[in-house]
């Protein structure tokens, strides 16, 4: 017995010395599926042996505005530490998202909608600022490693002034908003922002917007990160605010959410990790008997799935109105992601639900065509799932990632919103169920996303210890590629000597060919004299 009681102790120990303590820190400007990623990873966490603290406003836990359809947002096991913020005006709370404030950043321009968010994350940032006994809990808790949202900006400035290691996660994959954050790549032939739809293969006009699209934003960026900046520096952090900006010099590793089979290829330094999908759930669950009722009475038909992802549950009466009457010309039953009052035009074959198991019904063979804003994770579901798709992009990332879907995969179509009618919707509907090209382009995609070396959990799970047990990972970045200037980044200086050399030297050669061709002129002309 006595022998018994030693070795459990000692498997606690192993078990307890392996354990790692965590700071998940997700984007914290509203639920939606880039946070429900990051939480995602924490659980992992959990699993795993490790303690997990997330860090969040107490308003995500709070408010209505922040909960989402199927319950609780954070894992039990998981120590939460919030910073106060205020509370919104009830009357504007919705279950998924301030209606207003979601239109007003569909039809905005990329311009803008930086301003939006990063008036959004300046407030965050002050109330973390401001809340002692947060930072008092993080002084207290000596975390291992901060994983981090590459949007959020409150980690960055705990992982410089804390000198913790620090991993972001990039939910768009290698396209990030941030221009400053994202890894530096030949704009010659990589896309570098979005909303633009560019290829790998872009025409002189292209490459030029894309050269002076990533400047203009990147100094965009450079101008709100002086303002949290400044008002770091208010509170008196010092140079750790330096970080807010410079994070990506610091960083250990930059997860993305890539794969090659929807994703233009590019270079990657080795402290760029493809996790490709890691949040799919591998193993799908049978259907209830509501939806296992439903997909039986739709027969032959099948039925189209449609959701517009965790902010866009609902919508405005037109818009509603308009993919209402579109589901309604369909053969198929529709089940379709929507919360709010029944838009007019709905049809008896459209099921509405304010939550719907996508993942079971995606992967159920009956389901002919997903219709989908394109956000990332809706990418990889229909990637994972094999699942043809008509795309209608709303902002930020989505019109980009409908044309992958569009173009390189070749497994949909795109619908713009600003263009959209109920007959252009149902018509592009129609093409891509009727044409088995597309679910032969999408059954090869699938193929490829299926045709990796390691699980993706795994591999977060590897590099995510990796950075733990070397405390860091910096030995995986190239330092020099941070503190070369801009004319050395791009060669301009070495440009500029060829350049200046080969003038000299031309300058030169011609100097000497029109000093011999003067010197024999002279020669002739003497000798002619002479006779």
């Amino acid at each position: 017995m006595a022998l018994i009681n030693f070795f459990l102790l000692m498997t606690f120990c192993l078990e307890f010395s392996d354990s790692s303590s965590i700071l998940l820190a997700p984007l914290d400007v509203g639920y939606n599926s880039r946070t429900r990623n990051v939480l995602k990873v924490g659980r992992m966490l959990l699993q795993a042996g490790h303690e997990v603290t997330v860090i969040v406003s107490d308003r995500i836990q709070n408010e209505p505005l922040f909960k989402h359809a199927e319950g609780s947002n954070f894992d039990i096991a998981f120590r939460v530490l919030t910073y106060k913020t205020p509370s919104f005006d009830p009357d504007t709370a919705q279950s998924t998202a301030s209606q207003e404030w979601l239109n007003s950043m569909v039809f905005s321009p990329y311009t803008t909608l930086l301003q939006i968010i990063s008036q959004a994350f300046e407030q965050n940032l002050k109330f973390a600022l401001q809340d002692k006994d947060v930072w008092n809990e993080l002084a207290a808790s000596k975390f291992d490693l901060i994983f981090a949202d590459e949007a959020a900006i409150f980690p960055r400035l705990v992982s410089a002034y804390f000198d913790i290691p620090m991993i972001v996660y990039c939910n768009w994959g290698p396209m990030s908003f941030d221009a400053n954050f994202a890894p530096k790549f030949n704009l010659a032939f990589v896309h570098a922002f979005f909303p633009a739809t560019y290829t790998d293969e872009m025409t002189f006009t292209e490459r030029f917007m894309n050269v002076v699209e990533y400047w203009r934003i990147k100094w965009m960026w450079y101008d709100i990160y002086n303002r949290f900046i400044s008002i770091c520096r208010e509170h008196g952090y010092g140079d750790a605010c330096d970080n807010i900006r410079d994070a990506y010099k610091t960083i250990s590793l930059f997860m993305m959410n890539r794969n090659d089979a929807i994703h233009y290829p590019a270079p990657y330094m080795p402290h760029i990790i493809s996790i490709e999908g890691f949040f799919l759930e591998t193993e799908t669950k049978p259907l209830d008997i509501e939806y296992s009722s439903i997909i039986k009475k739709a027969g032959k038909h099948g039925v189209i799935i449609a959701s517009f992802g965790s902010l866009h549950r609902r919508l405005d009466p037109k818009t509603s109105e308009k993919f209402a009457t579109a589901f309604a010309a369909m053969p198929q039953t529709v089940i379709w992601s929507y919360e709010g009052p029944p838009p007019k035009g709905l049809g008896n074959n459209t099921i509405v639900k304010e939550w719907i198991p996508q993942d079971d019904l995606l992967a159920h063979p009956s389901t002919k065509l997903f219709v989908t804003q394109c956000g990332a994770s809706s990418l990889f579901q229909a990637l994972h799932y094999a699942t043809p798709t008509v795309g209608v992009p709303f902002f930020w990332d989505q019109p980009f990632n409908c044309h992958k879907l569009t173009h390189r995969v070749k497994s949909g179509k795109t619908v713009l919103l600003t263009e959209m009618t109920s007959e252009r919707l149902s018509n592009a509907m129609k093409e891509v169920i009727g044409d088995k090209r597309y679910k032969e382009n999408a059954n090869k995609a699938a193929d490829i996303y299926h045709s990796q070396p390691i699980d993706p959990k795994k591999k977060v799970m590897y590099w995510i210890e990796y950075v733990i047990k070397h405390k860091g990972a910096l030995h995986l970045r190239s330092d020099a590629e941070n503190k070369l200037n801009f004319f050395q980044y791009y060669l301009l200086d070495i440009i500029a000597l060829v350049v200046c050399s080969s003038i000299m030297f031309g300058g030169i050669v011609a100097f000497v060919i029109k000093y011999l061709i003067q010197y024999i002129i002279r020669r002739l002309n003497n000798k002619i004299k002479k006779y």
